[in-house]
């Protein structure tokens, strides 16, 4: 089984990857199932946020994860656009590296972020970076402080310090998501695959290779990923995590 943690639809700059798009990849590559949050949501037109993974869901049904990108235009009276629609959600997400002067550990936005999740019984994932504004570290207050809420630190960055924060904590996962296979290895080296989930960011891997044949890119990282791990902890990775923290039954 194959379930990617870290995917994308929507608008990213001068590219569109449309829930056709996504969906046909994914199934080429064997993915069964994938948590997804759409790029559009940086142009603020949550309607068309909402009606893209809409699509996603009807050409995929339960395979689809919904990640609710919330960012803090949207909690200024817009969140309703979300917590009404139709969207089975599965999963929450802040950007810190978008939004530096926002989000911070201590501040109102966070928190009421933190109640949503609460409320919703929904993992929380944060974009990390190796920027102070963003790196894993900053948000460690709310690890402590919130042993209930289960956080994805998206990309693991800086790398030791999403390692010993993943050691450090229970609640506390990463994504591999734009992760170089040597940074996968240092999970695997420290005895922790039970704290990675498999991502991937695709489809924006080819805003930045351009020239990049999707498929390809994705079946060579995770050949490579298979070849430094042994069979436990490639199932730990790859589908097992996932089903943890989205909390899947089957």
């Amino acid at each position: 089984m194959l379930i990617d943690s870290h995917i994308h639809i929507g608008q990213f700059w001068n590219c569109y990857y449309s829930p056709e798009l996504v969906s046909k990849l994914l199934h080429n590559v064997g993915v069964i199932a994938y948590a997804v949050s759409s790029t559009t949501i940086c142009s603020h037109n949550y309607q068309k946020v909402i009606t893209e993974l809409e699509k996603l869901i009807m050409l995929d049904g339960e395979r689809v994860f919904p990640i609710m990108w919330i960012t803090p235009d949207s909690l200024k009276g817009n969140i309703a656009w979300f917590l009404e629609s139709n969207i089975p959600w599965r999963c929450l997400k802040i950007h810190p590296y978008l939004h530096p002067n926002d989000w911070k550990p201590d501040g109102e936005q966070i928190q009421e972020v933190i109640d949503i999740a609460r409320e919703l019984s929904l993992p929380l994932l944060i974009h990390t970076g190796n920027e102070s504004y963003c790196c894993a570290s900053r948000f460690e207050e709310l690890y402590q402080q919130h042993p209930d809420i289960r956080f994805i630190l998206a990309h693991g960055r800086p790398n030791n310090e999403a390692i010993c924060l993943a050691k450090q904590y229970d609640n506390v996962f990463v994504d591999s998501a734009f992760m170089p296979i040597h940074e996968m290895k240092m999970f695997i080296d420290n005895d922790i695959s039970h704290k990675l989930l498999w991502g991937t960011d695709m489809c924006i891997p080819q805003y930045f290779y351009p020239d990049v044949d999707l498929k390809t890119y994705y079946q060579s990282k995770l050949n490579k990923f298979r070849s430094i791990c042994n069979e436990e902890e490639f199932k730990n990775v790859t589908y097992r995590n996932s089903m943890k923290v989205f909390q899947i039954q089957n």
